[in-house]
């Protein structure tokens, strides 16, 4: 681990480490998902995902009954992407691009926590770590501890005025930092421009996907599904044809509010081996099941990624 990494995942030393009861949670939780929706705010932040580090602009108001924000790449090819309630238009278009996943609109920074945030607390405690400054403003330092093996911590610091998430990180096995969001510069309320709401380029209207994730699990014929980990929702449930290709592949995606798994089944073939492989953080594991392959992943931990794809059975 280099040593800004190992410098940003230091415990604060201001505090010593409290746990939360869940109804401090909750309101915590609750109160800053409602601040990245309602308040007013613009600024820059960059995005970390190991040796990928990505710079963004965004600015973010409240219009009347719904939230309105546009935000564009710094570097590398220009992108932007602009919303208005629902209505979501994006640059560069995208001739293939039919529809957004509801998810992507969803988790933008700083909109990482699900709706609703407390539905968290089935599967993790809030820890109270301490006080730092981020983007030049004061932050209290939380952590979303796992209660159990399945999944890793994931520490946020919200601004201590507005209750606005300032960053957020995921932790890898080690406790590393493996993804990393962090506003490094940030104005708030009467300080916004609502000019740079304006956009700047030619953009493309795009739809978002209906669905709001809320299957326990999945109904899929021919596979005995269960004795999935405590706590994943089923967000999304796919069968196609891969192109150029005569076999079918089913995707399912669940989620925990914080992490994401995907299960992949396909008729069998060698070219992917058996058993657990991990990149950094991010954990597969593959086996077989009657002529088929079951593939699980995500950015969890080995144990979970192997529970999921012991939990599909063919029939």
């Amino acid at each position: 681990m280099s040593a800004c990494a190992a410098l940003l995942m230091a415990l604060p030393a201001s505090h010593a480490a409290e746990m939360l009861d869940k109804d401090d949670a909750s309101k915590l939780l609750e109160r800053t998902a409602a601040a990245a929706k309602t308040a007013t705010y613009a600024g820059t932040y960059v995005y970390q995902h190991g040796e990928e580090i990505s710079s963004y602009r965004m600015i973010h108001v409240l219009d009347g009954s719904n939230d309105a924000e546009r935000r564009e790449t710094l570097d590398g090819p220009p992108r932007e992407y602009y919303r208005h309630g629902n209505q979501v238009s994006i640059y560069p278009a995208d001739p293939q691009q039919k529809a957004l996943d509801r998810r992507y609109t969803a988790k933008l920074f700083p909109r990482q926590l699900p709706d609703p945030a407390s539905k968290l607390l089935s599967a993790y405690g809030v820890v109270r770590l301490g006080h730092e400054r981020v983007a030049g403003r004061d932050a209290t330092v939380y952590q979303l501890q796992p209660l159990d093996q399945y999944r890793y911590p994931h520490r946020f610091w919200v601004d201590e005025a507005s209750s606005l998430l300032l960053k957020w990180v995921v932790m890898g096995m080690r406790k590393e930092a493996t993804q990393i969001f962090a506003f490094t510069n940030i104005q708030m309320g009467g300080n916004v421009d609502r000019k740079l709401l304006k956009p700047t380029r030619q953009l493309q209207a795009v739809e978002i996907e209906a669905g709001n994730g809320l299957a326990q699990m999945p109904q899929e014929a021919h596979w005995d599904i269960k004795a999935l980990p405590a706590g994943f929702k089923l967000l999304k449930q796919t069968s196609k044809t891969l192109p150029g290709k005569h076999r079918s592949v089913i995707h399912h995606l669940y989620s925990d509010g914080a992490a994401t798994v995907s299960v992949f089944i396909e008729p069998f073939h060698q070219r992917l081996p058996l058993g657990l492989a991990h990149q950094g953080a991010m954990h597969m594991y593959v086996r077989q099941s009657g002529t088929h392959l079951v593939m699980a992943l995500g950015e969890v931990p080995g144990v979970t990624v192997e529970a999921f794809a012991n939990a599909y059975n063919a029939r």
